[in-house]
């Protein structure tokens, strides 16, 4: 609200000059509506299921701080001999953990260090097994226990001229097109790998001779007792890059290792497939790794996944075909022919068992959607949500049948009663490849008075989970209709795929559009306000949406928009490339998929912010676009967040983002004939 100038004194014999119009009150944000985005910023946040093993499970829970920021925590649970589970011991900036027998290996920061340590599963004092001042990337235990081994980051000086030019500055050099801006603010040494005893002798450093053009990953997977697999990748002059692995021999005695030519330690052999990159290891049994596989760019088609199979040889890796072409990634094992996958169809993604006999593919019932699972022992930890359900964590059976128990729930996050109903809508529209959907999010009492858009980022994500960043209840607490758009390129339809590869505005957003339009009018809402909102590519469709939906408010966080400037400065340039090509020989494909000059009509409001540290996505996209709007009339305003990198993650400034847009929101939707929403008692 503006405060209005003091009324201009006039002398008795002068008419009064009219007094200014005042300028128009902001409208109230419901009260519910701030009350559900303040319980979504302090309630604590189940991530994934950091463990699964004999003496219960570990929960990996990020609990949000009055300072505004995530600190992660462990959460111990063990089952009851009646089948309900109890909370035992809690870890503290603990994030990564592997049951072992009689406890479990845990990694937590603390000392200004990362520290792995050996824990009984009673939550008493830990041993410490490593310390690194980096932070650990895969902790894999060695078949027949004993050992496991540990991958840590390393952190690098500036990079030097080799003729030493450079002596003296500070300046960070390098060459190759695998340059990054976020390598220049902090220079990145190689991946460690570790051989770290569990009864708390030395770890042993193992030094693998990595072939040249090769680097670690930080993915690590034994084979067998003697071969460990090592994530690699290979970074190509024009800009792809190539995701495969490393098989290491590793001696079961440290005291005869044999060092190979280079001084390598053991024997390296290299497995990169012209058919898949390999990323994500599960350990099998039986001498086998499950992958999941994603095809590389080849003569421009989509990519496509698949959960595949390599053993200890290095032979091709089997690729693993899923019912209707779905996209499967490997979990665990149930036994050595058994592999479990998740895949995604539709509006939730599942859990299956994928028979390797008999190629039949079993779904394993769950409560909703899953976002993450471990298996032990024939039973799956999984923690699933929906878009109106908060996470909750149970423990199923893999084996269904009579006299077999249900699903055994653990432990449920919290939050306020939703305000309203929640529907999927399957879709097909003209143009597009296969099905579609959008969600639909209605308000309890009442019918809405306008609807709000939400796209998803990605593009390869969903909406079949609950969101802490773009959550739709806060806005149906408004009195709004809100549309979660699933277009192509989303996950659940593989079929629609071709419809977006390299199609960001002729394919997928003209099908986002249609999609929305087809959902107001079976509602009676085409006539109401309309607002676009989304984050990264979710903040591309709404800007790019605007030109066809004439809305009245769009809002976008870290959009790409110019495709050429942002394939150039990402740190992920190569997914760019994967996608749309090289991008001088392309440039032409990256400048029709980019944001049209003018996509929004003049006088329309929008909202943009972007998170300074962001590495994806430049932060110039957002500050020259808002120039841009502002100069053609529109009334852009901006916000940068200053601590926040790609995605918004601190729930302090999530909770400040909600504030601001909301505001925006009743402001530009709320009819200004209608009374505010009537706020019905709970």
């Amino acid at each position: 609200m503006t405060p209005t100038a003091p009324p201009t004194p006039t002398r008795p014999d002068q008419n009064p000059a009219p007094a200014p119009a005042p300028a128009p009150a902001s409208a109230p944000v419901p009260a519910s509506a701030l009350a559900l985005v303040e319980a979504h910023c302090t309630e604590p946040r189940p991530t994934q299921v950091a463990a699964h093993g004999d003496d219960g499970l570990l929960l990996r829970v990020d609990v949000p701080t009055r300072h505004g920021a995530e600190h992660p925590h462990l959460v111990h649970y063990r089952r009851r001999p009646d089948g309900t589970w109890e909370a035992g011991w809690t870890l503290p900036w603990g994030t990564q953990a592997l049951p072992v027998p009689g406890g479990y290996v845990c990694v937590r920061r603390g000392e200004g260090r990362t520290l792995v340590e050996l824990r009984p599963a009673d939550g008493g004092p830990g041993q410490l097994l490593l310390t690194t001042p980096g932070h650990v990337g895969a902790l894999a235990p060695r078949p027949g226990g004993g050992h496991l081994a540990v991958t840590t980051s390393t952190f690098g000086g500036p990079g030097e001229h080799p003729e030493g030019l450079l002596a003296g500055s500070d300046a960070v050099w390098a060459e190759g097109s695998d340059m990054t801006l976020s390598y220049a603010k902090q220079p990145q040494g190689p991946w460690q790998v570790h051989l770290v005893p569990l009864d708390g002798t030395e770890p042993h450093r193992l030094t693998p001779h990595i072939p040249a053009g090769l680097a670690l990953s930080g993915e690590a997977a034994w084979a067998t007792p003697a071969t460990l697999f090592l994530g690699a990748l290979r970074h190509h002059r024009h800009g792809v890059r190539n995701f495969g692995l490393l098989a290491l021999t590793v001696d079961t005695g440290h005291e005869d290792r044999d060092r190979d030519e280079d001084g390598g330690e053991g024997v390296t052999r290299e497995l990169f497939s012209d058919t898949v990159d390999l990323c994500y290891p599960v350990p099998g049994p039986g001498g086998q790794v499950a992958y999941l596989g994603t095809t590389p760019r080849h003569d421009n088609a989509p990519i496509t996944q698949y959960a595949c199979l390599v053993g200890e040889h290095l032979g091709r890796p089997v690729l693993l075909n899923a019912e209707r072409g779905l996209w499967q990634r490997p979990v665990g094992w149930d036994g050595p022919r058994r592999l479990v996958c998740t895949a995604e169809s539709g509006p939730r993604r599942g859990l299956y068992v994928h028979d390797l006999d008999d190629a039949t593919w079993r779904p394993v019932p769950t409560r909703a959607s899953v976002m993450h699972a471990r298996v032990h022992d024939g039973r799956a930890a999984v923690l699933t949500s929906a878009p109106d359900l908060p996470p909750a964590l149970e423990v199923t059976g893999l084996h269904p049948g009579p006299g077999r128990p249900p699903g055994e729930h653990v432990v449920s996050a919290e939050a306020p009663p939703r305000p309203g109903r929640l529907h999927y809508r399957p879709q097909r529209i003209p143009g597009t490849d296969g099905d579609v959907a959008s969600w639909l999010c209605l308000p309890e009492h009442g019918p809405p008075h306008a609807t709000v858009v939400l796209y998803h980022g990605g593009p390869f994500q969903s909406w079949g989970e609950w969101s802490w960043r773009w959550n739709p209840w806060p806005f149906v607490a408004c009195g709004l209709a809100v549309v979660l758009v699933e277009p192509p390129l989303s996950l659940g339809y593989p079929d629609a795929v071709r419809t977006g590869w390299r199609q960001w505005r002729g394919g997928i957003a003209a099908s986002a559009a249609a999609q929305v339009e087809a959902v107001r009018a079976a509602e009676g809402l085409l006539d109401s306000p309309l607002a676009l909102m989304g984050g990264s590519f979710g903040g591309y469709l709404a800007l790019t949406t605007a030109d066809l939906l004439n809305p009245d408010l769009v809002v976008a966080h870290a959009a790409p928009l110019d495709l050429t400037q942002v394939a150039e400065g990402s740190d992920v340039g190569w997914q760019w490339i994967r996608e749309f090509g090289d991008p001088t020989e392309w440039r032409p494909l990256y400048q029709v998929n980019s944001l049209a000059p003018r996509p929004v009509r003049p006088d329309t409001r929008v909202l943009l912010s972007h998170g300074l540290q962001d590495g994806l996505v430049p932060p110039t996209e957002t500050l020259r676009t808002h120039r841009a709007l502002a100069r053609q009339g529109v009334r852009s305003e901006v916000a940068f967040f200053r601590s926040e990198a790609h995605p918004l993650s601190r729930p302090g400034n999530i909770r400040a983002w909600y504030r601001w847009v909301l505001s925006a929101v009743t402001d530009e939707l709320t009819p200004k004939t209608a009374n505010p929403p009537t706020e019905v008692p709970s």
